[in-house]
């Protein structure tokens, strides 16, 4: 969770636009896509919940509130709860980008309108994995390596020998930096490619593209002939 507090700067208010220019050359928030971001502010405590209200905006020329109903786009698809309104609010689910998050907020007693605009950026959440395969001898046990950089739970999809009619491995929930998975199908002489097709860690389902698939090669050596060691005579 990440959190942003901020007291709320009193200002006229202007036309949105405006605001979001100024919001360009302010202090960025950079999260993870699959990061909740909390926002809040502090204000007078005479203000109603409902007097604050939140919205999102995508950066760019042509700025598009993701909260409009033209857009058909459901609150509860980016506010957690459908939530936004009220002094703090958690915002999630966003695509990669980049976004304005506005806070209006207004006091019919003291007679003040009040909006403060953020930059929000959300980057794309990667998964750093490498692949290591055993070298052995043809009928010996081999198994294949898969270090992850975080520490799952991971499902994991892979496949070894022909990429389409080879044999298709599921890992579910495993945990740790480490994954064996042992190969168990007696392999050919030769080199044999094991690609990992997906992995479903606690954000999202990570592919690649064909030519991008995180792979190695399990190498099987023949059996070495037999053969008498003979002592050399001086």
């Amino acid at each position: 969770m990440i959190r942003l507090k901020k007291h709320i700067i009193h200002f006229t208010l202007g036309i949105i636009l405006a605001v979001m220019t100024f919001a360009q050359t302010s202090a960025q928030i950079v999260i993870d896509e699959c990061d909740t971001m909390e926002f809040s502010v502090v204000s007078r405590p005479s203000i109603p919940e409902t007097n604050f209200v939140w919205g999102i905006y995508t950066a760019s020329d042509s700025a598009k509130d993701v909260l409009d109903p033209a857009e058909t786009l459901d609150p509860a698809l980016y506010f957690v709860d459908g939530q936004y309104e009220g002094s703090t609010v958690n915002v999630v689910g966003l695509a990669p980008g980049k976004y304005y998050v506005r806070i209006h907020v207004w006091d019919e007693i003291n007679c003040t309108d009040n909006i403060e605009m953020y930059v929000l950026e959300v980057e794309e959440s990667t998964l750093d994995l490498e692949v290591y395969a055993d070298s052995v001898c043809i009928g010996e046990p081999t198994s294949i390596r898969i270090i992850f950089s975080g520490v799952g739970p991971y499902d994991i999809t892979a496949i070894y020998g022909d990429a389409v009619t080879g044999t298709v491995i599921n890992l579910n929930g495993q945990v740790g930096t480490e994954v064996t998975v042992p190969i168990t199908d007696p392999l050919p002489v030769g080199e044999t490619t094991f690609w990992i097709m997906s992995v479903t860690d606690d954000c999202k389902v990570h592919t690649w593209e064909e030519t991008e698939r995180p792979s190695t090669g399990i190498v099987i050596y023949p059996k070495p002939n037999q053969s008498k060691i003979y002592l050399k005579e001086e």
